[in-house]
């Protein structure tokens, strides 16, 4: 995960440090907590042999047929021939599989494997910017994509330009759209996919309209299986059921697609079958199906009613609950891994009349018949559950205005609400998990709109809120920015003054602010805090956070006096209603003494920046963020007022008190050096003052380009040393 102060840097370089406290230390939900763990030293390590891996534990034991296919993959791998290679089919045909097929012949072989989740934009580029970040690339140009100032694309394949040997799969690209790049579409070439020598990248879609992929693109259609192997199969997976000549009819009537293959051979050979011979559960596909034949013998109406009919089987062995357990699992982001943590067996229990021991029985049930499979090593806690997106979208279909539809919604947002408690949007461990939630929420949201329950949208809105925030502070700027709109578009039915609706509006003003949209957020800021005043109250905490971050954004646009009088009126309420010491007035004295340096009233702001100094050594202790960034303000206005020595002495203690906590890669870290280099320099020490702004430089990669969080501070460092 990036630098946190990488991350929350602000666009700009009007704003400094007061940005970083804001962005870090303003909490902007979560009941007025505060933070308390030292925040990581910089971003972790990423191995690009290990990150992404491909989902191989969902193969079947004995791989049948596609024999042709797989070896025109296998030498694409091997000899990359600068085509993007695409399989393209009827859901349920298996393409997924080859794709995983393919990642499993050719790794161990020096050769680098990615799997990448192609359903959702924000996924889907979070994953290949990680690609990027392990294959080398810099922090500084990380966050700049993230941030928006950069293609991200251009980013990646820059990174993957510079590799040989490796393989690189997009599952799963039902819309197309999550390909595009701004104005630049999938088939342009100079998006995400683009042709190349270097490695091989194999994309998977229902989508077979040659003319959007491009010329570069090499397709492969993948349809049913052959007869004989579609037959083979089922008696692969249920080697006792019957002969050969009766397993090839019922595959016959399955349409021979592997995904009913695998989901009927896996229900008869389980000890919930009621008709435990393929020739039973053929007469019986053909009596369920009779309607349906007469329609036209959809492949997908064929798959729905094999799921259905096995339900009703499941139900027959005194498994009922199986449903409505799988229509809940259906809420959620289909074929992106759903954590197990998130599925409370206690909440799970209310579609089981609160028996939890029938939520374990059903989940076993729905895996034994494999409507549900288990990914072992994804996402961050080790097992999760994956529902192909075909299951998930005819057990969608089937929930209607009725009791289920009602129950199963409930129960959707009740387990997202329960297994993002306790997280932090500001704690950087935390943020995995916000990650691998996200998917799951906006589905819930989704749901939740669609089929309203009293109360549950707004409740599902900030919780949305606050995983937005999380991608905020770990600087997914552009990400942000839209999840954010999505979620509005799903909330229309809030009213105006919603506590949900605000805080995505609140989280829109952040987002807009961190990509460049100063004037925007100015004005959302403004009308999210007269509404919230309006409905909660001038003096509410939630109408504080707004007038606050109304505040920051009138400083870094240079607007101190009105910045001084919103940052006086908030520090002010907070005085009288929260108990002294509290975390919020610490933090609104330290804006505000901010605010003062940059008015040039050194003294005063001297005078209270020691005060305040005091206070947060004592009540926050010598390393703790807020206390880091009071004294660098305060050795700041020593150096303003004639003062080097006492100024290096300060920020050398700033050094050393955050080398242990934030570590010297963190930008608050590296701009309490480019002060200390203008100290050196200033009392003509410029051997010293170079020292420390190379040191600077090797941090960031050798260069500070303009825009960057401390560009500011490094320019100052320079004009010191030229004079």
């Amino acid at each position: 995960m990036v630098d946190v102060e990488l991350s929350l840097k602000v666009v700009g370089s009007a704003v400094g440090v007061i940005g970083v406290v804001i962005a870090y230390l303003q909490l902007r939900r979560d009941g007025g907590k505060k933070p308390h763990d030292p925040l990581p030293s910089g971003s972790a390590v990423l191995d690009p042999r290990v990150i992404l891996r491909p989902p191989v534990g969902r193969l079947p034991k004995v791989f049948r047929d596609r024999k042709a296919v797989r070896r025109k993959l296998r030498k694409a791998v091997r000899r990359p021939n600068g085509k993007v290679h695409l399989l393209h089919g009827l859901g349920g045909s298996g393409k997924t599989a080859i794709a995983i097929k393919t990642a499993q012949e050719v790794a161990g072989r020096r050769r680098m494997v990615w799997w990448v989740s192609g359903v959702t934009s924000p996924e889907f580029i979070t994953s290949m910017v990680d690609i990027a970040r392990a294959l080398g690339a810099r922090e500084n140009e990380v966050e700049d994509v993230l941030a928006g100032r950069g293609n991200p694309a251009d980013l990646v394949w820059r990174y993957l330009e510079r590799h040989k040997k490796w393989l690189l799969i997009i599952d799963n690209v039902d819309d197309i759209r999550v390909l595009d790049v701004g104005t630049i579409k999938a088939g342009d070439g100079n998006g995400w996919l683009r042709p190349t020598h270097r490695g091989t990248l194999l994309v998977t879609s229902r989508l077979g309209d040659l003319s959007q992929w491009g010329t570069f693109t090499s397709a492969d259609k993948v349809g049913p299986l052959d007869p004989r192997d579609a037959a083979l199969m089922l008696r692969d997976l249920a080697p006792s059921s019957g002969s050969y000549q009766e397993a090839e009819a019922l595959a016959d009537g399955l349409g021979f697609l592997p995904l009913a293959l695998r989901h009927v051979g896996s229900l008869l050979s389980s000890p919930f079958s009621s008709e435990p011979s393929f020739a039973a559960y053929s007469f019986s596909l053909r009596t369920n199906l009779s309607t349906l034949m007469k329609q036209g013998e959809s492949e997908r109406d064929v798959l729905s009613r094999t799921w259905e009919s096995s339900l009703d089987m499941l139900n027959a062995q005194g498994r009922g609950q199986a449903r409505p357990i799988l229509r809940t699992l259906s809420c959620f982001a289909p074929s992106i891994p759903i954590p197990t943590r998130m599925l409370d067996k206690g909440i799970l229990a209310d579609l089981c009349d609160g028996d939890v021991e029938a939520v374990t029985e059903g989940m076993k049930a729905l895996e034994s018949v494999k409507l549900i499979d288990i990914a072992e090593g994804q996402p961050v806690d080790g097992v999760a559950i994956v529902v192909h997106p075909l299951i998930a979208e005819a057990n969608r279909l089937h929930l209607d205005e009725g009791r289920e539809t009602a129950l199963v919604t409930k129960v959707s947002v009740a387990l997202v609400l329960h297994a993002v408690e306790g997280l932090k949007m500001e704690e950087p461990r935390d943020w995995p998990r916000w990650f691998d939630m996200r998917p799951h929420m906006m589905s819930a949201l989704e749901q939740v709109s669609r089929h309203p329950v009293d109360g549950y949208l707004g409740e599902m809105a900030k919780c949305v809120a606050r995983a937005i925030a999380a991608l905020v502070y770990a600087g997914y700027y552009t990400t942000a920015l839209d999840v954010t709109r999505t979620a509005l578009s799903l909330v229309r039915g809030l009213g105006e003054s919603d506590p949900g609706l605000l805080d995505l509006r609140h989280e829109l003003a952040g987002a807009l602010l961190y990509t460049g949209n100063a004037a925007d957020a100015e004005r959302e800021y403004r009308a999210v805090a007269e509404a919230r005043s309006k409905a909660f109250g001038a003096e509410d905490p939630q109408t504080l956070i707004s007038l606050f971050q109304l505040a920051y954004v009138l400083a870094m646009t240079d607007r101190l006096d009105e910045a001084e009088k919103v940052a006086r009126r908030v520090l002010e309420v907070r005085i009288r209603v929260l108990e002294p010491g509290d975390y919020y007035i610490l933090v609104t004295r330290y804006v505000l003494d901010d605010i003062f340096f940059r008015q040039g009233r050194y003294e005063e702001c001297r005078q209270r920046c020691t005060a305040l100094l005091g206070d947060v050594r004592t009540l926050l202790g010598a390393e703790h963020f807020l206390t880091i960034t009071t004294q660098h303000l305060l050795a700041r206005v020593l150096l303003e007022q004639g003062e080097p020595r006492e100024a290096e002495a300060e920020l050398r203690a700033v050094l050393d008190a955050g080398r242990g906590t934030l570590g010297d890669r963190h930008p608050e870290m590296l701009k309490t050096r480019l002060t200390l280099a203008r100290a050196l320099a200033t009392m003509r020490r410029k051997r010293d003052a170079r020292a420390e702004l190379n040191r600077v430089l090797t941090e960031l990669g050798g260069s500070v380009p303009e825009g960057h969080s401390v560009f500011e501070d490094f320019q100052l460092a320079e004009d010191a040393l030229q004079r």
